[in-house]
């Protein structure tokens, strides 16, 4: 790994060297192959239309009237990119046997809160007299989907779900399918990560990042500690070894697949106490 120090690290390999060294070094570093799931194909179908909506909502709000029914005009955008996205994956829909019925309703109660949040914010731009690119120039808060972000410095790069700018706050959005009963330590490094990409990116104090999970909201401070963690995390990643260490407890071993390939990598497992 340390050949490909240089190479920009995703946030996502922070939280999967997180949860288990030795399953990150056999997926990531090794490639080990993973045969593809129902659920990672939603899910990459999930983010394909969350993309999609992203590149093409300036060009929407470009066209508003004020007079507009924007709740129609952006129902409309998401119907036509999942059924554009539907259509190029039609292969892996039907290989998996993707109801497609049930995966649209999916992905349009998740994106509901983001065209709701995005509507509220167009109305009340609308009323104080802006259309067009004054609109969009105008546009508070200003939403941002799927947003890109690198960093040489960091040696980072990511797509945050859910950006909120305002003036001078700047909030990360991660969005969660599971419920959340908990906040894990993977979740605070996750959004911390994001936050030093923005503040980076936008030379901005973040103070907070937000963790949207089901219904619920959970506010997440950035903290100093959260910061040094991600950074320790990195150079971890970096100088990993052909023998990394086992995961924090066992009982993330008992359904993972590559048990076998794990012990092959040397080093005895702990003792652990269920």
């Amino acid at each position: 790994m340390k050949s490909n120090s240089n190479k920009l690290i995703p946030v996502t390999y922070l939280t999967s060297y997180l949860y288990c060294p030795r399953k990150f070094y056999l997926e990531k570093i090794k490639r080990l192959p993973q045969p593809p799931t129902k659920q990672m194909i939603e899910g990459r179908i999930h983010h394909e239309i969350r993309q999609a909506f992203s590149n093409n909502e300036k060009d929407l709000i470009l066209t508003l009237t004020k007079h507009a029914n924007i709740e129609n005009e952006f129902q409309k955008l998401l119907n036509e990119l999942i059924h554009l996205s539907f259509a190029e994956n039609t292969k892996l829909i039907r290989t998996f046997s993707i109801s497609t019925s049930e995966l649209k309703s999916k992905i349009i109660r998740a994106m509901n809160q983001d065209i709701e949040l995005r509507i509220h914010a167009i109305k009340q731009t609308i009323q104080q007299g802006f259309i067009g690119p004054e609109l969009w120039f105008n546009l508070k808060p200003k939403y941002i989907s799927e947003h890109p972000l690198s960093s040489e410095n960091l040696g980072l790069k990511g797509r945050v779900d859910r950006v909120m700018i305002e003036g001078d706050t700047i909030i990360p959005f991660e969005l969660k399918t599971r419920g959340v009963t908990k906040i894990f330590p993977s979740d605070e490094i996750q959004i911390t990560a994001y936050a030093m990409l923005l503040e980076e990116h936008y030379k901005k104090s973040i103070p907070l990042g937000i963790l949207e999970a089901g219904n619920k909201t959970h506010e997440i401070p950035i903290t100093e500690e959260n910061k040094i963690k991600v950074l320790q995390l990195i150079e971890e990643i970096k100088n990993i070894t052909e023998n990394p260490p086992y995961p924090s407890n066992f009982a993330k071993c008992q359904s993972c697949p590559w048990q076998i390939q794990c012990e092959s990598l040397g080093q005895k497992k702990p003792d652990w106490k269920d």
